[in-house]
């Protein structure tokens, strides 16, 4: 592949790149909307419109729009459960914020997979670094700002809640850490890729950034799913030099276990980090208890769940989302829901497995959710389609 990718040209500053780009850093930038919407929502709106005006006929398919048939599922089956909800009369709530943004979503995943499906791989990797060293550059100068004692440009806010937490133009850090979560590993990818020294150092130094700047976003839950997934990459790539070097079964159980003894002498390390995942993160301080909540709400209607809205709190119903990404998926479209979720993921490690920086990069942000609810995360389905065809054209690109 790197050979084959040294003697590509890349059109980067293409005009449905730059698009792109500005779409999905304007997601994050969630305090720069009108209403509900912003640029964001509106250049996606016209992507959208090309791409349905563009097709003669519209088909959705299983093999060519996983993510979209997921949420046309997922939407039917949480329908259905609003319907056990209000016959049981449960716990029935307002339905609408839910139903737009998933319909947003399924719109974005629809979209994306017609554009991407007839995409080269030169042209998905041209986008992918695109994305990382324009966004570096522009979120890199607003926490230049940050660090230089500014909370606000232009009147808008550059940390969260007036904390030092670095939330450019963001009303939720996390919309806004979930652009920054896989970049470390795309950055790797990069690294890996690029032929001309000067691309070499500026994936380094933006390795370095998104570290920073994640780091400044305080969310420990962002922290967690890196070490998780830098785990996964040290595990899988060792794992790969010992096949290389065809080597017995008893050296790869040797290193896991190497792994669980450093993990064990560094019991206060991960002591430390679990306990401030549970605690010092400002969702963290009542997680076990949300979840508990969640799964007590999900238990009234276990097959396909209450519908949509947030059924959890610190008591049952109480009107907070479950902070997991799983358990809010159960608590809306039950079992069958869940199953669904299972498949898509299970779909996704498929696709990646083959490409370890690009698999964890996909880790990092299905870890994220373990923490967060990330249904409605509009960069998150971006990456996960985006890091899906990627890898799935790269097939066709042998070194």
């Amino acid at each position: 592949m790197q050979n084959t990718l040294s003697q590509q040209k890349y059109v980067t500053f293409s005009m449905q790149n730059i698009l792109i780009f500005i779409m999905i850093l304007f997601f994050g930038f969630t305090s720069l909307r009108f209403g509900m919407y912003g640029i964001g929502e509106v250049i996606l709106l016209l992507f959208c419109i090309v791409q349905i005006v563009g097709q003669q006929n519209i088909l959705v398919s299983l093999q060519k729009h996983i993510f979209s048939v997921f949420w046309i599922m997922y939407i039917s089956v949480i329908t259905f459960g609003y319907a056990v909800n209000s016959f049981l009369e449960i716990s029935r709530q307002t339905v609408s914020f839910d139903y737009k943004a998933y319909i947003v979503i399924l719109f974005l995943c629809f979209t994306f997979e017609s554009l991407f499906k007839r995409s080269s791989f030169t042209d998905l990797y041209s986008l992918l670094r695109f994305i990382y060293f324009g966004g570096l550059f522009v979120i890199g100068i607003l926490y230049s700002l940050y660090v230089q004692g500014m909370r606000y440009l232009f009147g808008l806010n550059l940390s969260y809640a007036g904390a030092d937490i670095f939330s450019p133009f963001a009303n939720d850090y996390h919309q806004f850490a979930y652009f920054v979560a896989p970049l470390p590993f795309v950055g790797l990818y990069l690294l890996t890729n690029e032929k001309g020294i000067r691309n070499k150092i500026c994936a380094i130094l933006g390795i370095v950034l998104s570290i920073n700047i994640g780091l400044a976003t305080t969310s420990s839950t962002l922290v967690s799913a890196w070490i998780i997934s830098a785990l996964l990459f040290c595990f899988l790539k060792v794992g790969q030099f010992l096949n290389r070097q065809n080597n017995s079964i008893s050296i790869n159980i040797a290193v896991f276990c190497l792994f669980l003894l450093i993990a064990f002498f560094n019991y206060e390390k991960v002591t430390f980090l679990i306990n401030d995942f549970f605690e010092a993160d400002t969702n963290g301080e009542n997680r076990l208890l949300i979840w508990r909540s969640a799964i007590e709400a999900w238990l009234h209607s276990p097959i396909f769940g209450l519908g949509p809205g947030s059924y959890s709190g610190t008591h049952v119903f109480g009107g907070f989302e479950a902070h997991n990404t799983f358990l809010q998926i159960l608590t809306q479209g039950g079992i069958v829901g869940g199953i669904a979720y299972l498949l898509l993921v299970s779909k996704m490690m498929k696709a990646t497995y083959m490409n370890t920086f690009i698999l964890c990069a996909m880790v990092s942000l299905i870890m994220y959710g373990l923490g967060i609810n990330d249904l409605r995360r509009t960069v998150l389905w971006f990456y996960y389609i985006l890091f899906y065809f990627l890898c799935l054209n790269s097939r066709g690109v042998k070194s």
